[in-house]
């Protein structure tokens, strides 16, 4: 392929991988090696761009019809710069001139200071992430002071409950957080990720499942993704039951508390689609809101969230949810 040379090769793409100037916790074999085990519909493809980016593609086939997609499962995919000053328009021309099937790419907010010759708009963009910025540089009264006053409040009726906020340390507690993630899912009529995705980041050193626990009973958990100079709020979940003792709040200020002062530049409260009620939650952390830009040689569009089986999924029993829920992902995509 002309001006994309693709790496098969396990240790030269780990030596390109160290010599990447930003990557994210997903961007690593282990992870992608994890997802082709669990889905035998999805087979990441690796390419190194003009010796100027990485670029890792998972190429999907859905209902027959093949598509690519950095980075399956995750707000951000590719590319990786190994420098800066990368001319935007001529990798954008690369990607659709090179690659004849859909191609699916989401960027970090972060990758884009590596481009010159940007042409997205904000507006453009319909997802966003949230930061909490100069993160490093903040005291954890600095960082509450800027939380919107009705979260304050919120935090501060938490702290008056009897909580235990603690790590995940066993898999009793995973997975009496993981049957709270799924009525979560349930509810917004989502389909869920399995279990074993919460394994693995229950086994990985760059992540961590933070739980609260409630008259020694589980009610709420977060999951959260540590790489670069970035801590990522990721999934979380809670008890509908519980949900208005504000235990998921006090899960995320006790994060930013411990994590304050430490070697993170910034706190990432993850991506949101635009307009979403978690806009608004998310806004409310004193964050910044930054685009999320994708490059796609298709149409947007959800065929899941689309689609009016949606309404249907709501109403089956969990189990069947569990069960099936692992053959259903690959239409998030």
């Amino acid at each position: 392929m002309k001006n994309f040379q693709r790496i098969k090769d396990r240790k030269e793409w780990l030596d390109l991988l160290d010599k990447v100037l930003f990557k994210t916790f997903f961007h690593n074999l282990e992870w992608e090696s994890f997802l082709e085990k669990q889905f035998k519909w999805l087979k990441f493809e690796r390419y190194v761009w003009r010796n100027q980016a990485l670029l890792s593609l998972a190429r999907v086939k859905i209902m027959g019809k093949e598509k690519l997609v950095s980075h399956p499962f995750c707000e951000y995919g590719g590319p990786l710069p190994l420098k800066h000053g990368i001319v935007w328009q001529e990798f954008r021309d690369d990607i659709f001139s090179i690659f004849k099937i859909p191609v699916q790419i989401s960027f970090h907010p972060q990758v884009l200071r590596y481009f010159q010759g940007i042409s997205f708009d904000k507006s453009d963009a319909l997802n966003s992430a949230y930061f909490i910025e100069n993160f490093r540089q903040k005291s954890p009264e600095q960082i509450f002071s800027c939380f919107r006053k009705t979260l304050r409040h919120s935090i501060k009726k938490a702290e008056r409950e009897n909580f235990e906020i603690k790590r995940c340390e066993n898999k009793k507690e995973m997975k009496d957080f993981y049957r709270i993630y799924l009525k979560t899912e349930k509810r917004h009529k989502s389909i869920p990720y399995p279990f074993s995705f919460f394994n693995f980041f229950f086994n990985s050193q760059n992540s961590e499942i933070i739980l609260a626990k409630f008259k020694d009973k589980v009610i709420a958990g977060s999951v959260f993704l540590f790489y670069d100079k970035f801590i990522h709020y990721s999934k979380n979940a809670s008890d509908e039951k519980y949900k208005n003792l504000g235990a998921n709040y006090l899960i995320l200020w006790n994060e930013i508390k411990k994590c304050a002062r430490k070697d993170y530049e910034i706190f990432d409260l993850g991506g949101t689609g635009r307009d979403s009620s978690l806009e608004v939650f998310k806004r409310g952390w004193g964050s910044q809101e930054r685009p999320i830009f994708e490059l796609s040689s298709q149409a947007p569009g959800n065929s899941f969230k689309d689609s009016k089986l949606r309404e249907i999924f709501g109403l089956l029993p969990d189990f069947l949810i569990e069960r099936i829920s692992p053959y259903l992902l690959k239409y998030k995509l």
